[in-house]
């Protein structure tokens, strides 16, 4: 193998162990943030971006107006996407009179939903809700009260899917893996992305949304860090979705998800700087090169392709001997095979998607919002997990 195969792999073995393992034993050895004593309770806007239809809207409202944070310093305002809805009289009417409904900026989309919303509130703080989710009921003061140290400028909330769409192995572990790699980036230095169903943000450091922008819960926290504060990470906080996934589901969301990545990197090319972006380690570590797998894995297959070919005559009879096994394997257990090939293109699929995603980029192919609504609901503007 050539040094640029084994480099090759050794960035793959980086971002997918390396990192991981890393990160997580620095964040054993750093002291935790000390709580601030200030726990006084504040005056809370929560922004609700949708194209829910005004029923959803609704349910959505309920469960954060039912909350555990006081009433009177709770203020919800429901941003409607002007994109499905020139009229907001049905949404006014489905909802109390203390919820402020505004219409999104034209022509439309989650970024330009969001600075109308913020636009509407009044608090300091600003906490960030999709239709779909629910928050627990002790969330938002959960939220409130970590921003209470002075150090951090936003917090991401957790977000929870339901047992259905956590039955699949590889993507559990996928989850599993990142709740941990952001556990530890947050007791680092701060969070390179929050999660878009719920987090929290100091009002003076949101800067408005550029028309069309993919991912604000990528956007928005590598500008806070930019501002010289942290994002935290505040498991307790959960959003729960109700919804069910499937493959394609799951691939079309990776796929957009790694799209804003890329666009946020051609629109923002401060944060490929080191010297500019203060997260830039974790920036690189955690998303460049998880999107720079799948051509990493070429790049090392090309190099080890002439030392196999070398050997393939040598050891064809064991490969054939392999091969049957397999056949004869896969005649023995057909319900064993079809689950572990079910296994193996969810791999094929999800490194696939960096592919997916440069493709768009490469073409300014930025309207990814587009795709198959989860199973259960409607098409929304509920934010790709990152």
């Amino acid at each position: 193998m050539t040094i640029l195969g084994v480099v090759a792999l050794v960035l793959v073995s980086i971002a997918w162990v390396g990192y991981p393992l890393a990160v997580t034993l620095l964040s054993w050895l750093r002291p935790g943030s000390a709580s601030s004593p200030d726990q006084t309770l504040r005056s809370v806007s929560v922004v609700v971006a949708t194209r829910e239809a005004p029923a959803v809207v609704a349910g959505r409202v309920e469960n954060l107006l039912s909350t555990t944070y006081p009433r009177d310093l709770l203020e919800v305002v429901v941003a409607v996407d002007a994109a499905v809805a020139s009229d907001l009289s049905d949404y006014v009417a489905h909802l109390p009179s203390t919820v402020r409904v505004v219409r999104g900026d034209p022509p439309g989309g989650k970024a330009l939903t969001l600075n109308a919303g913020v636009r509407a509130t009044s608090s300091d703080t600003l906490v960030f809700a999709d239709s779909a989710q629910r928050f627990d009921a002790g969330a938002i003061s959960m939220l409130v009260t970590f921003l209470a140290n002075a150090e951090f400028g936003a917090v991401s909330g957790a977000y929870r899917t339901s047992p259905a769409a956590g039955e699949f192995l590889p993507l559990r572990a996928f989850w599993r893996l990142e709740t941990q790699i952001r556990r530890a980036e947050a007791r680092l230095q701060g969070l390179v992305a929050v999660t878009g169903a719920i987090y929290a943000i100091r009002r003076r450091l949101w800067r408005p949304l550029p028309p069309g922008l993919i991912c604000d819960d990528l956007y928005v926290p590598l500008h806070v860090a930019a501002s010289g504060s942290r994002v935290g990470f505040c498991e307790e906080a959960l959003a729960s979705d109700p919804r069910t996934f499937d493959l394609r589901q799951e691939f079309s969301r990776k796929a957009r998800t790694l799209t804003g990545l890329l666009q946020v990197c051609r629109w923002c090319p401060w944060v490929l700087l080191p010297w500019r972006n203060p997260v830039w380690l974790q920036f690189v570590c955690h998303k460049l090169l998880r999107l720079a797998t799948p051509y990493l894995l070429v790049l090392s297959l090309v190099a080890v392709a002439p030392a196999l070919a070398n050997r393939a005559v040598a050891f064809w009879p064991a490969g054939a001997a392999a091969l049957a096994l397999l056949v004869m394997a896969a005649v023995a257990r057909p319900t064993l095979t079809r689950r572990i090939l079910n296994r193996a293109t969810w791999v094929i699929w999800f490194l696939a998607t960096p592919i997916v995603a440069t493709f768009n980029a490469m073409h300014g192919r930025w309207d990814v919002w587009q795709e198959a609504a989860p199973a259960g609901s409607d098409a929304s503007l509920t934010a790709a997990r990152v």
